[in-house]
């Protein structure tokens, strides 16, 4: 029985934890959709923006930062939406890719970029 009790507390804690990780999620996608909203008129929009790494495959803990990939047509674009999401403090790393660069990744020699482009969860924007 001692187990039994385990395994539903461990239920309890993964389905708490998941509702915990959807509602972080829906916020961050919310924040991330008013800042496109106004700064639209200084930039053009990014094509999308992606969460990576621990957030993304949901194994975060307590110390896991926000990491996020914005994929715009040009670096310099990319790059400024980059540096906006920075200062907002939606994110503590974020990193600025072109279309092409983004959409080669799951073809590169480095695991550690195929594993970003596997894990990668849209927050914004198109997938393609």
């Amino acid at each position: 029985m001692k187990a039994f009790r385990g395994a539903v507390v461990t239920s309890r804690f993964a389905a708490l934890r998941e509702r915990r990780h959807t509602l972080w999620l829906r916020h961050l996608r919310d924040q991330l959709h008013a800042l496109v909203q106004v700064r639209t008129m200084a930039s053009e929009p990014p094509e999308a923006i992606w969460l990576f790494g621990s957030r993304a495959r949901g194994d975060w803990d307590g110390w896991s930062d926000t990491d996020l990939i914005v994929v715009a047509e040009r670096e310099a674009t990319a790059q400024w939406w980059a540096d906006v999401i920075l200062e907002a403090g939606l994110a503590q790393d974020v990193l600025a890719m072109t279309r092409e660069r983004w959409q080669a990744l799951p073809a590169s020699p480095s695991a550690i970029w195929q594993a970003v482009a596997r894990d990668a969860v849209l927050l914004l924007g198109a997938s393609g």
